[in-house]
């Protein structure tokens, strides 16, 4: 095949130009600490570099959902906690005054107590988190007890989603947890009683009640046993989206983020290229016609 002075010409044309255009790619790379910035730049990396970005940023928020959860759940377990300190104190307050051998001045001294124990009730029933009712139900945003212990809340489930179609409930229902709704025990009804048999002298209706005060206190210990592995599920699950997040970070790292090392190493070596191409296209030139006659 015949090469002509133009065919030469246009090679070392096309040499410069590649080196110039990988150049530019490796200054890009230098200056944003990316080898991939763009789609054009690789189209397959580029598509699982997003991927893998999404997965973060729903990583984020799930894990932003546990924290959530654990918060609210830490909260209501402190409640508990107080609960069935307030349930045990009630017993042995009943077990106390369940003797016929006391006089109407510690009765009545009974009676406040156990009006002070109620008015604890309520208020660890209203307990908050950033200004939300931790066991209200859905209607949050207002006490669900009121001053007479009503619940004024709902019974519904509450729940975060810790992975993709898996869900954690956080809340605990007052209603249930506190006037036994659904079949457990009345803690403010069981206090009423107790109470009411004092004022009137019940010695056996105030023993009557001391079961009722069992099964709240059994009542308050299961929920806090099942908040418990709830709160192991949120541990648990919060790691694993720790873990996932630290693997895709790297991933992500090693295909997006350029060898800065590597790069001036290759910025050096094009640049002698480049130097070498431009002294060949001035040393094609400068040729003539004579040069190939001689």
């Amino acid at each position: 095949m015949r090469v002509t002075q133009n065919t030469t010409a246009n090679l070392v044309t096309n040499n410069l130009q590649t080196i110039r255009k990988r150049t530019e790619e490796l200054q890009q790379q230098a200056s944003t600490g990316y080898k991939v910035t763009m789609a054009s730049d690789d189209p397959v990396t580029a598509q699982q570099i997003l991927h893998m970005k999404s997965l973060m940023a729903s990583g984020d928020q799930y894990a932003r959902n546990i924290s959530n959860g654990i918060a609210w759940l830490t909260m209501s377990e402190g409640a508990m906690s107080e609960l069935g300190n307030v349930i045990t104190r009630a017993k042995e307050l009943t077990v106390a005054m369940s003797s016929e051998t006391n006089n109407d001045s510690s009765r009545q001294a009974a009676v406040n107590e156990f009006e002070e124990l109620k008015a604890q009730v309520i208020t660890l029933g209203n307990t908050q988190l950033n200004g939300k009712y931790i066991f209200g139900g859905f209607k949050n945003d207002t006490p669900p007890f009121d001053s007479s212990g009503n619940f004024l809340g709902t019974d519904d489930a509450i729940s975060v989603e810790v992975d993709h179609g898996s869900f954690v409930q956080m809340n605990y229902s007052g209603g249930e947890l506190i006037r036994g709704t659904g079949g457990g025990t009345d803690i403010i009804a069981t206090l009423d009683n107790i109470i009411a048999a004092l004022n009137s002298n019940d010695t056996s209706g105030v023993e009557a009640e001391l079961s009722n005060l069992d099964d709240a206190l059994g009542q308050v210990l299961a929920t806090r046993t099942d908040l418990g592995a709830r709160l192991t599920h949120l541990n648990s699950a919060n790691t694993m989206i720790d873990n996932m997040n630290l693997s895709l970070t790297k991933i992500t790292s090693d295909k997006q983020d350029a060898d800065m090392i590597q790069v001036i190493s290759d910025l050096s070596k094009q640049q002698t290229a480049y130097e070498a191409a431009v002294a060949a296209a001035a040393k094609i030139s400068q040729i003539s016609l004579l040069d190939y006659l001689s």
